[in-house]
């Protein structure tokens, strides 16, 4: 009995410890629960603290920020002067600071040498050619001098020829006739009076009948001449002196014509050798001028500066224009060919920033807009810029993104203490200043979201969040100006809100009408009609109110 009563009394106490422990159990899980739920709490109070935002009054720069690099103002770019491809013999360091008409590359002129040494020994064979031509020339033009000499005597001497035998020949031959005849009829006179003497002086016996005879044969012979010399004269005038007067006359107009053919071939004869001449002297002119030419290329295969300033390689150059590039830097031994960029000459004293920036920011900027420029190799200083050129046409983003659109623009680079430190090239980033909003309603862009024609926030309500529209101003790439909508203190959600977190809530149209928006006849925001009309137009809703 005694035993039974310590079996009972040992399971009598072993309850009460059981009990305890599901007590203290139930204690510590309890405390367990109300500290990860007092974590839990304060971990969402905190997260929802930093996800929150309140809209204040608020002044900020509307800017957007634009990347590039720097590249000198002014650049003198040295190309290679020779026409055919050389080889780098000797070449400066990228970096030298040079003065102008330092040495900055040599090339190779062995082959220019050669084609010198045959072009000059083609220039003395030319200029010999050109001598003989010049001679012939001269012969040419003295023969012709003797030929128009020759020719032009023997038209004077025809036409003397002529005019002697018009005013002498001619009319003393006439006269001659004339005196013939005369004579003629004189002696005929005379012997027929004779003729009627003898009649009675033979009958009378006064003359012999020979005598008698003779003198009627000398009568019949005087009536013979008389007839005789009127003949000639009438022979003369009707032919003689007819043919006389066209052989004459024939002999001046060959001489006349003779002289024209003598300077045709004279002109002729001139103008050959003159031909000849131009042809030698223009051969001598075009193989002077190819030595000369080969004498500049090779005065030029040692490229001197023109002015002052830092060398950088043309490879250099070419390779930030095309952002990549397969050569590598200019060194003794490359070739290079016609025209090549070898060398830049960038003035550094004069600096600008050239940036990218997307097109539809393009017609905000303007030359004389304001910006800060920061340079990577130089981050601690910010340096002032000003805006002075936009590019005419928009660029592509290439293979990597040929649908982006981009305009280069230009900021001059204003000098501080600090501008020593840079040079073209080092890339660059530029806060481009395109308003300044003062006194305004502002909240973060990240608390901005869009349904169709509203812009509207996130409104903390309880637990959840309500949708509240607003118009809005102008933005920054951090801060939107709020013109309409909410107030200074209204807190605002930063991020998207996840499922379940938002009031299902239709549009309140109050409020859609602060903003601008009101509801059509199918319950949908649409934006105002102007002037207070009632009726709503689908227009999609502008960035920026």
């Amino acid at each position: 009995m005694t035993s039974h009563r310590k079996h009972r009394s040992s399971r009598g106490g072993a309850l009460p410890a059981v009990v305890a422990l599901i007590v203290l159990a139930g204690v510590a899980g309890g405390g367990w629960w109300l500290y990860q739920q007092r974590e839990h709490d304060s971990s969402g109070s905190a997260s929802r603290t930093t996800e929150i935002a309140e809209a204040t009054r608020t002044s900020f720069e509307v800017i957007t920020t634009a990347s590039g690099e720097l590249q000198a103002m002014d650049q003198v770019e040295i190309r290679s002067p020779l026409e055919n491809q050389a080889t780098i013999v000797e070449i400066i360091d990228e970096g030298t600071i040079v003065k102008e008409g330092d040495t900055l590359c040599v090339l190779n002129t062995d082959d220019l040498e050669q084609m010198l040494d045959s072009e000059e020994g083609n220039l003395e064979s030319a200029k010999a050619q050109l001598f003989a031509a010049q001679n012939a020339y001269e012969i040419q033009l003295s023969d012709n001098k003797s030929a128009l000499r020759d020719a032009e005597l023997k038209l004077r001497l025809a036409k003397l020829a002529l005019d002697q035998w018009e005013s002498g020949d001619r009319v003393m031959r006439l006269q001659g006739l004339d005196l013939n005849i005369d004579e003629a009829n004189r002696e005929l006179a005379r012997l027929e009076a004779k003729a009627e003497k003898n009649v009675d002086l033979l009958k009378e016996g006064f003359i012999s009948k020979d005598q008698y005879d003779q003198d009627e044969l000398a009568l019949v012979k005087a009536r013979a001449r008389v007839e005789t010399v009127q003949l000639q004269k009438q022979s003369y005038i009707n032919y003689e002196q007819k043919r006389e007067r066209e052989q004459k006359e024939s002999d001046v107009k060959q001489a006349e014509a003779q002289l024209e053919s003598v300077k045709a071939q004279n002109s002729i004869k001139l103008a050959d050798k003159e031909a000849s001449r131009a042809a030698a002297e223009r051969q001598v002119n075009r193989t002077q001028a190819r030595v000369d030419k080969l004498k500049s290329q090779i005065e030029s295969a040692t490229i001197r500066a023109p002015s002052g300033g830092m060398v950088v390689y043309g490879t250099t150059i070419e390779s930030s224009r095309r952002m990549w590039s397969s050569e590598g830097p200019l060194q003794i031994g490359q070739q290079v060919y016609a025209n090549q960029m070898l060398f830049g000459l960038p003035d550094t004293s004069r600096l600008v920033a050239e940036v990218r920036v997307h097109e539809s920011l393009a017609g905000k900027i303007h030359p004389g807009v304001k910006a800060r420029i920061r340079v990577d190799a130089v981050p601690d200083v910010i340096f002032g810029g000003t805006v002075t050129e936009i590019g005419v046409l928009a660029e592509n983003g290439g293979w990597r993104d040929p649908n982006l659109r981009e305009y280069t623009v230009k900021i001059a680079v204003e000098p501080n203490d600090q501008g020593t430190k840079l040079k073209p090239s080092m890339r660059c980033e530029a806060d481009l200043l395109l308003d300044q909003v003062n006194d305004a309603i502002a909240v973060p862009v990240t608390a901005l979201f869009s349904e169709g024609p509203v812009r509207f926030v996130y409104v903390p309500q309880g637990n959840r969040y309500k949708k509240v529209p607003v118009r809005t101003g102008r933005f920054s790439e951090t801060m939107a100006e709020i013109l309409a909508g909410i107030d200074v203190g209204e807190q605002v959600l930063l991020r998207e809100p996840e499922a379940g977190e938002v009031l299902d809530t239709p549009w309140d149209k109050g409020q859609l009408e602060l903003v601008g928006l009101t509801l059509d006849e199918d319950g949908n925001p649409v934006r105002a009609a102007p002037n207070g009309t009632g009726a709503a137009t689908r227009t999609s809703f502008s960035p920026g109110g």
